[in-house]
């Protein structure tokens, strides 16, 4: 039935866009309330589709289409490719949605009082969802392109939803610029494509290219266009840097960060892993170079990040960057795992930080928060739940995914990418601990943190779904066999001795998540080292300048 119907996943919310700001412009919450339905039926519908999907895996992948264009010898099509991965990316996708939309009706208050900005807010907000929903089930690499496009569209608008702050409309201005960079070379692959003489764009036909030269192009261009959407070397200065994708609401930030637009790259890779493995150069190697290299990096920048969503949205990076690590190295379960893990931490994380600012009047740096465990005492432990999963503790859903994808990396027998891999699990402890004890550890440190309240049920009642969520999701899906529920694509060829046994990996991979708990706290709680101090050492302190500017690529880039 549901299968049947898929259509409707992403027609309901592109379809209810307009309805929703009408209906929002003519009675407060009348529109707020239809895009809550709007993404909770795509969300109802989802869940039913991938159920289905596992009860009937024999059928997949199902498919439903039409011609839409036919030019020469060369057809385009609309339709829906329903597979594991699809089915698994709108489900993961249709519930956070329909969270952040219910957590807006509260965090959203504020903007009543301005005629336009909610019906704005709530059409851009189910626009967004709908153009992911469509990215993930089309049928057609073209088909793909359009909705890639309007994803970019929506994350632009809603990044400079505040279009009369400076840095919010330069924000705005610098993502769409940043993404069309890696959009135009996705473009140019489907050109190739288009000119080799393919006749067929669909998912089936362009994972059939199996010419090397033209499997080695078009994987290449894809990869570039990932890269930006996904916001990884050298393309990634618009998601967290000043200004960036964060001028945004952090409804917003927490959308485009767990389930939308960043997620579509490494969705993308995925997708085509098979035109991948096909290429004659070894493309899934710069797969794993570029994902490894921008994780470490950006977990490092990350740890001196003194902005409230700044910090996430580095973490957002290297997570990102630790999922195309997986893929490189051929652990496609591993990243896919992690990608729906991450979803479910980050979003819990974002909302988190979207509930310390709105207790505390949207106050972002950290060193002016402090004082908080006791005045905001719901958040504290939802934040904590959201730290112990991305820090990879167990039981909680981070430790399942990484440790799947360290062992993968660890398999593969390459040394950089297994250190780069544990450079960005060892900083992910780090930094989400530092977060954790400057916002929520020591005494208030402004008049804003001190008058700081806890925020309403309509707000804390999403986060603590998140929550539960981020405890129980790994368990379910590592103890039921993460391997037989995920999509699964074999290991690249070749064998390779690992570099350690996998006790000690997993041994050293928890030393290095409690010692990140540790020494943060001992740093940050316990004060017993002065980093004040510590900066003013030349070699320590150009390190520290030179991450916590993240390299000057944004000053290069705008020179």
């Amino acid at each position: 039935m549901f299968l049947e119907i898929s259509w409707l996943v992403f027609l309901i919310p592109l379809s209810s866009a307009p309805i929703v700001a009408i209906l929002e412009y003519l009675k407060r919450n009348a529109g707020a309330v239809a895009a809550i339905l709007s993404s909770a039926t795509s969300a109802v519908f989802s869940t039913g589709m991938l159920l289905e999907v596992l009860r009937y895996e024999e059928r997949l992948p199902w498919v439903s289409k039409f011609k839409w264009i036919e030019v020469s010898n060369a057809s385009i099509y609309m339709g829906v490719y329903v597979d594991l991965l699809s089915a698994f990316m709108c489900f993961i996708v249709s519930i956070i949605a329909t969270l952040i939309l219910i957590y807006s009706l509260q965090y959203m208050g504020h903007e009543r009082e301005k005629k336009y900005a909610l019906p704005r807010y709530f059409l851009e907000m189910i626009f967004f969802i709908g153009c992911m929903l469509g990215l993930v089930l089309s049928y057609d690499l073209i088909q793909m392109y359009i909705f890639w496009e309007g994803v970019g569209l929506a994350s632009f608008l809603l990044i400079g939803f505040w279009w009369d702050r400076p840095d919010a409309a330069k924000g705005a201005k610098e993502a769409f610029i940043y993404t069309r960079i890696g959009d135009t070379f996705f473009l140019m692959g489907i050109v190739y494509v288009l000119l080799s003489g393919q006749t067929s764009f669909t998912i089936t036909a362009v994972n059939d290219i199996t010419k090397g030269a033209a499997a080695t192009i078009l994987s290449l261009c894809l990869f570039a266009g990932s890269i930006g959407k996904s916001a990884q070397l050298p393309l990634f200065p618009w998601l967290a840097e000043k200004p960036s994708a964060m001028q945004g609401p952090t409804t917003v930030s927490a959308l485009i960060h767990a389930a939308t637009m960043v997620k579509a790259g490494v969705f993308l890779v995925a997708r085509f892993y098979p035109l991948f493995q096909h290429a004659g150069f070894p493309v899934l190697k710069v797969v794993a170079y570029v994902g490894g290299i921008t994780s470490a990096f950006a977990g490092l920048v990350a740890v001196w990040k003194t902005d409230i969503k700044r910090v996430l949205g580095y973490s957002t990076i290297s997570h990102l960057g630790f999922m195309f690590l997986a893929l490189g190295v051929g652990a496609y379960t591993a990243g896919l795992f992690h990608l729906i893990n991450h979803a479910i931490f980050k979003a819990l994380l974002f909302l988190a930080s979207g509930c310390v600012l709105h207790g505390v009047h949207e106050i972002r740096d950290m060193t002016k928060l402090g004082g908080l465990w006791e005045k905001m005492r719901v958040t504290r432990w939802l934040g904590v739940v959201g730290a112990l999963a991305i820090s990879g503790i167990p039981p909680f859903n981070g430790f399942w995914s990484k440790e799947a994808v360290l062992t993968a990396v660890n398999e593969s027998g390459d040394p950089l990418l297994f250190f780069l891999g544990i450079v960005a699990a060892m900083t992910s402890a780090f930094y989400i601990w530092r977060w954790i004890f400057l916002i929520f550890g020591g005494e208030s440190r402004s008049k804003e943190a001190e008058e700081a309240h806890e925020v309403s049920l309509i707000m804390t009642v999403p986060v603590a779904a998140l929550a539960t969520g981020a405890i129980i999701s790994g368990l379910l899906l590592e103890f039921t066999g993460a391997s037989s529920i995920l999509p699964e694509i074999a290991h690249l060829a070749g064998h390779h001795t690992p570099l350690l046994a996998e006790g000690v990996l997993i041994a050293l991979s928890l030393v290095l998540a409690f010692l990140g708990l540790g020494v943060t706290y001992a740093i940050y709680q316990r004060k017993v080292v002065d980093t004040r101090a510590l900066t003013k050492n030349r070699l320590f302190g150009g390190f520290q300048k030179a991450f916590k500017n993240a390299w000057y690529f944004e000053d290069a880039y705008n020179f």
